[in-house]
Parts: structure tokens; C-alpha cells; sequence
């Protein structure tokens, strides 16, 4: 398994964004309070906001889970992890044009730099994992 992973490095990276997107995701569809608390938004309506990205990153780890062990015929991760990749990219813009305050948030109060720096982490684990390929 290691080695078809591409090694102890990229197996590891794998693994890690398995377990960091599982949270994450499960915790968007199913705790209430995860995307109103922990993210700033006071409206009930943000627990419906992160429900789809909730289900969409739970597809995402799954797919992930089934590449990693070979399942159902799907032996690369690469198509999953680019994905992800673009993902991140497009959350760290925003967040950071957010920050920056190149567009305005959504109830005029200073965007915290740590909604910045969150996207960094998956996609930082994505460049290890192909740069150790």
C-alpha cells in the first residue's frame, strides 16, 4: 500500500488529508454549530450554507479513502487531489482578498487572518505529496 502510494512521504500526506478532510467535512454536515462559531457567522443559516461543502468534502475523503486502499477499481488520487488543490487556491484568494479588504465581508466587520491561513494547510500537504511522487 505504501508503495503504491509512491512512498512513505506521499502515503503519509495521504492519510493526513484523509483524516483533515474527514473532519472537516463531517463536522460542516452534521455539527450545527461548527460553520456558525468556529467560523464567525452568527446566522443560523450558515449551518445551511456548509451542509453541501460538508457532503462535498465527505466525497471527496471517501474517494480518497477508496484510492488509497484500491478500491472499486480507483488506483489514482491525483484527479481528487487536484481538485482540492484548486479548492484551497480559490479559498485562500478569497479569504485573503477578504483580509485585505479588497472585497467587503459580509457583515462589514475585519476578516481574521486565521480563515486565511486554514486553506494553507490541505494545500501545502497536496504540494508535499506531489513534489514527493
Amino acid at each position: 500500500m505504501i508503495e503504491s502510494a509512491g512512498g512513505m512521504v506521499p502515503f503519509l500526506c495521504h492519510v493526513f488529508l484523509i483524516l483533515f478532510g474527514g473532519f472537516f467535512g463531517l463536522n460542516f454536515a452534521f455539527n450545527k454549530n461548527f460553520a456558525s462559531k468556529n467560523f464567525g457567522f452568527d446566522n443560523i443559516q450558515a449551518t445551511y450554507m456548509g451542509r453541501p461543502l460538508g457532503f462535498l468534502m465527505t466525497g471527496c475523503v471517501v474517494m480518497a479513502f477508496f484510492a488509497l486502499f484500491e478500491i472499486a477499481g480507483v488506483t489514482s488520487a491525483n484527479e481528487i487531489f487536484g481538485a482540492i488543490f484548486i479548492f484551497t487556491v480559490l479559498a485562500f484568494v478569497y479569504n485573503i482578498s477578504l483580509v485585505m479588504k479588497i472585497l467587503p465581508t459580509h457583515d462589514g466587520n475585519d476578516h481574521h487572518i486565521k480563515n486565511a491561513i486554514r486553506p494553507l494547510i490541505p494545500m501545502i500537504v497536496i504540494l508535499i505529496r506531489y513534489f514527493n511522487l
